[in-house]
């Protein structure tokens, strides 16, 4: 294995601390998301707490009006003629044409009223509807957050893979090259070391030679060794 090269392990390691740590940093994002939300919903169900609560006093308030008219119509009805205790014929129908009156605005006012409780609850079912319709909106809007960080992630990921690769790669092709060079390098040195084993063996063979000569020298007389090594000298010459 070349030195650019990461072991296996390694290169798994640490594209998992990478995928690790890019899950941590999606999965808070998420969490402030959903937190940001719930706090949403929590404002959500409190306005609508606030109008049902408006609606209900609105209610009792109308109704508190409608008692009191009710009982000063009664308090007057049940107060007898300023005047004259006999009552008339022509008093009777003005009496009588009062109360229908009355009996008519009071059904006016009630349906008038009710027709309000309608509007007003009509307005509160409205804005649930809004706010619950801003609600999924948002929900949508927080997912095609997700998907697009998501892809986004994924793509840097990605990235940094083709970096990692590219930089293993560009070590491993200058590893390569500075291999080819060494190759070169110890077939000169090769060449070299073959040179000097000749030069070696050859100085071992005059070594020798040399030890024969003394030897030789020790054994023969001199005009003997003059003759055999002026004869030797010659040979070579000759070659």
């Amino acid at each position: 294995m070349s030195s650019g090269e990461l072991p296996q392990e390694k290169k798994t390691l640490f594209s998992t601390l990478v995928q690790k740590k890019q899950a941590e940093t999606d999965a808070q994002k998420i969490q402030n998301r959903i937190l940001q939300l719930k706090m949403e919903q929590e404002k959500v169900l409190k306005h609508i707490q606030q109008d049902e609560q408006r609606a209900e006093e609105i209610y009792r308030h109308r109704v508190e009006i409608q008692m009191k008219k009710e009982n000063k119509m009664k308090q007057k009805q049940a107060q007898p003629p300023p005047f004259s205790l006999a009552v008339s014929h022509h008093q009777r129908e003005l009496l009588k044409k009062i109360k229908d009156d009355e009996l008519q605005r009071k059904k006016s006012e009630a349906k008038v009223f009710r027709e309000q409780l309608k509007q007003d609850f009509k307005g509160v079912q409205l804005q649930k509807s809004l706010e619950q319709e801003g609600y999924r909106i948002k929900a949508i809007q927080v997912k095609e957050e997700e998907r697009q960080s998501t892809q986004l992630a994924v793509a840097k990921l990605k990235q940094k893979r083709e970096r990692v690769r590219y930089e293993i790669e560009s070590e491993k092709d200058r590893v390569e090259r500075e291999k080819e060079l060494y190759d070169l390098k110890i077939q000169e040195l090769e060449q070299i070391e073959q040179l000097a084993m000749m030069e070696l063996q050859n100085s071992l063979a005059r070594q020798q030679k040399v030890q024969e000569k003394i030897q030789q020298a020790q054994k023969l007389s001199p005009s003997d060794y003059e003759k055999q090594y002026q004869s030797i000298q010659k040979a070579s010459a000759t070659q």
